[in-house]
């Protein structure tokens, strides 16, 4: 499951996007102005943000590198603001893509798709090009080649913590990206998940020098570590 940041001030457009999202299974939170982004409490870290340029209290030009500096997932504008030199200063910002308004919802979908495919698990873990490979397209991660043979769930816990990493990601917010639902306090399926991939992992590697672990980072939650045995 992946979600979604969307900075919109256009309060119908903002709906009819969140709606189009989340059946296509996708979960998002919406920001109409710059300030209500800002005051937040961010429990869900995104797989991609889109953001407006032209916000009532600001602008995505001044917004985008905040959003960059917090959170390591694509950025892309989505505007009504079309000419040639704006589009090159969003890109030059960081933007992912800059995309014009009206868009087709179809389109839009698509894009975010081929964004999140080519991004996401990618950026952050040091030592995944050596050693941990992410296919999204088979939906399962090698280690040295071989295939953990994942399903969904354990899938997108390696990812989602190999995507942040090395920040731990605490349970809250790994039990809403993993379960689909707010944490609270109590139920641990997502302890028992983790319990259970941690087996699955030992059993997997435990010919190579190296093992692949998930560890518990006391008042954090969870982080992914290699480490040599």
């Amino acid at each position: 499951m992946h979600h979604i940041f969307l900075i919109e001030d256009d309060v119908k457009l903002a709906s009819l996007i969140q709606t189009y999202l989340l059946k296509h299974g996708y979960t998002i939170d919406v920001f109409n102005t710059a300030k209500a982004y800002r005051q937040s409490e961010i429990t869900f870290i995104p797989s991609l943000i889109i953001c407006d340029i032209m916000l009532p209290d600001g602008n995505g030009f001044e917004l985008i590198s905040q959003l960059k500096e917090k959170f390591s997932c694509p950025v892309i504008f989505l505007t009504a603001l079309d000419s040639v030199q704006s589009q090159i200063k969003g890109l030059d910002l960081g933007a992912y893509d800059y995309l014009l308004k009206p868009i087709k919802p179809e389109l839009l979908l698509a894009k975010i798709k081929t964004i999140i495919t080519h991004s996401v698990g990618q950026d952050n873990f040091s030592k995944q090009n050596d050693i941990l490979r992410i296919d999204n397209k088979k939906r399962d991660i090698f280690f040295h080649n071989t295939a953990l043979n994942l399903n969904d769930s354990e899938f997108e816990i390696i990812a989602y913590l190999a995507k942040n990493s090395p920040q731990p990601v605490s349970r809250e917010v790994l039990f809403k990206h993993i379960i689909g639902r707010e944490y609270d306090g109590l139920d641990r399926a997502i302890d028992l998940k983790i319990s259970r991939l941690r087996k699955k992992l030992k059993e997997t590697i435990k010919d190579y020098k190296e093992s692949l672990d998930i560890k518990s980072v006391r008042g954090k939650g969870y982080s992914l570590d290699i480490s040599e045995i």
